[in-house]
């Protein structure tokens, strides 16, 4: 994580600070709820003085690391989507883009996907994601659609569930290999979204029931 935002307060935190703490992520992403400053300073490496300098509680780290995974998405995936070409090609590579920032993140992107359901922290979360991941692929979308390249559909819908499943197929991928594979991910998910899974190309029939 490069951290688009490095200040916290009035205190810029130095690069070396955010290397330390983004590679310790790892270590206490999924217990986040029960670790305390010292443990963060334990795995970090970063003297407990040095980190109360900057930081006042573990909820500000996890701020200051959630908005930096975050705005480093939104650079990544707004170079992607304004990458041209055809629709196809700008959508492929803003997926490409969230998968590439889930692999060089895994400690942070497990906190993000850990705090979704905190109400505290929600709506920053919702707006980060909006701007970085959201709205791109809006964008791409209603191109396609203005240009005949897509059939109108919901895009709303359409841009939530393509951010879900890069997501959750992202992070099984990390947990059961630590790593992820992502041209295999990427052409898979994107193949899907594109072109469906269903031999019959005709208009599906409703899911809704009277």
């Amino acid at each position: 994580m490069t951290n688009s935002a490095p200040e916290v307060g009035m205190r810029r935190v130095p690069a070396s600070l955010v290397a330390k703490l983004t590679a310790a992520a790892d270590s206490f992403a999924s217990t986040f709820d029960d670790v305390r400053m010292d443990d963060i300073a334990k795995a970090s490496g970063i003297p407990r003085a040095t980190l109360y300098y900057h930081f006042s509680s573990k909820n500000e780290v996890l701020a200051f690391l959630l908005q930096g995974v975050l705005a480093d998405l939104r650079v990544s995936v707004a170079l992607a989507a304004r990458s041209g070409g055809t629709t196809s090609t700008r959508l492929a590579a803003v997926i490409r883009a969230q998968l590439d920032h889930l692999a060089a993140n895994p400690g942070v992107a497990q906190l993000l996907l850990a705090n979704l359901g905190k109400g505290g922290r929600l709506p920053a979360i919702a707006a980060g994601i909006d701007n970085g991941f959201h709205a791109p692929v809006r964008q791409i979308l209603s191109d396609g659609m203005d240009d005949g390249t897509l059939a109108a559909a919901d895009i709303e819908v359409i841009t939530t569930a393509l951010f879900g499943a890069v997501t959750t197929v992202g992070f099984q991928w990390l947990i059961a290999d630590r790593r992820i594979d992502v041209d295999r991910v990427a052409d898979a998910l994107f193949s899907v979204f594109w072109s469906g899974i269903a031999l019959d190309r005709t208009p599906h029939t409703t899911l809704r029931t009277r």
